[in-house]
């Protein structure tokens, strides 16, 4: 897909008109919240500069040789760094393997490009490595950075590259553009609620699955509320999900349940369809414990990113979750047993 998302356009006008005037800056860092769609600009604007015959607007053409080489995932002058399987972080080798590249020539006397997402995910000797090259780019090439948490990217590395900060879409805008994508069986409002306003991440929630995974780790959080499973068991069974995405339905529902106890009518929910039982779950806590259970998980769902033992983290969370509620609800009220 080579088209412009509807809330790329000014970003994309802005950098096509420096590219005409030769202001491209030797380094773009892409950055906002995940699922708007940053990978998706990049690659299009790689694609557009190594178009043979781009229309005006600066979109490329998919049909010249660079177009078409760029499709196949096979044209000289493109490069994308990512995670290699089963990684956490962008190594070292890596970088220095893509400085060997930005030295060579070009091979259709055009830019020589490399993607790299995310780019918060380097280590620090990648970010080193990296930095040496931001420092003294080659002529006629271009890095871009793509990051959803760019303040993990050392200092260093951030302040030698553009900045376009990519914001999410106004409801009406994303609600239009996902009415197209998912037809009328599902909710666009409603989902894209649930993915934070993010259009992209709506999209996968939509055509994956995930409202079906989500209502179900959502009865098990009930279950586990009121001891009708074994924490260790269910962190074993809901380790074959990926755990951040987890630890995000887990935030929402405490977030909510926050919500709901300190207003009868809250303004926003995140989860509006489960709205009922989240306010009988929220009646068996009170406000501080619900915030120590939003903390525990917030700072569960950062340390997943990193190297950790994900069965424990998430037996932590849940151990945590079902000792609090030690009751059966009765109208509402918490029912002590023992």
């Amino acid at each position: 897909m080579n088209e412009l998302l509807p809330w790329h356009i000014e970003p994309w006008r802005m950098l096509i008109e420096r590219l005409r005037q030769g202001r491209m800056p030797h380094a773009l860092l892409l950055c906002g919240p995940a699922g708007i769609g940053k990978d998706h600009f990049a690659r299009v604007l790689v694609q557009g500069m190594l178009c043979e015959n781009p229309p005006p607007e600066g979109l490329p053409c998919g049909t010249c040789r660079g177009c078409l080489l760029n499709a196949a995932g096979s044209h000289p002058d493109s490069r994308i760094v990512g995670l290699l399987e089963d990684k956490k972080v962008i190594g070292v080798d890596q970088i220095r393997e893509l400085r060997e590249y930005l030295g060579l020539k070009s091979h259709y006397a055009g830019y020589r490009t490399v993607i790299i997402s995310p780019a918060e995910k380097m280590n620090t000797q990648a970010a080193n490595s990296l930095l040496k090259t931001l420092e003294e780019p080659p002529a006629r090439s271009l890095l871009i950075l793509v990051a959803s948490n760019a303040g993990q990217l050392p200092a260093t590395v951030r302040s030698r590259c553009q900045r376009i900060t990519f914001s999410l879409p106004s409801p009406d805008t994303a609600q239009r553009w996902l009415s197209e994508q998912i037809g009328p069986h599902q909710d666009p409002a409603l989902l894209l609620t649930l993915a934070g306003g993010a259009p992209l991440a709506t999209l996968e929630m939509a055509r994956n699955g995930k409202m079906d995974q989500r209502l179900a780790l959502f009865e098990d959080f009930e279950k586990l509320a009121h001891s009708q499973c074994s924490p260790v068991a269910l962190a074993g069974a809901w380790l074959k999900f990926e755990p951040q995405e987890t630890l995000y339905w887990v935030q929402g529902w405490l977030t909510d349940m926050i919500r709901l106890k300190s207003a009868p009518q809250p303004p926003v929910l995140i989860n509006p369809d489960v709205r009922q039982r989240l306010q009988n779950m929220a009646a068996m806590l009170d406000l501080t414990t619900l915030y120590q259970h939003l903390d525990r998980v917030t700072e569960a769902a950062r340390l997943a990113t990193g190297q950790i033992n994900a069965q424990l983290l998430m037996e932590d969370v849940l151990i945590a979750w079902q000792a609090h509620p030690s009751g059966k609800m009765q109208e509402g009220k918490i029912s002590r047993h023992g």
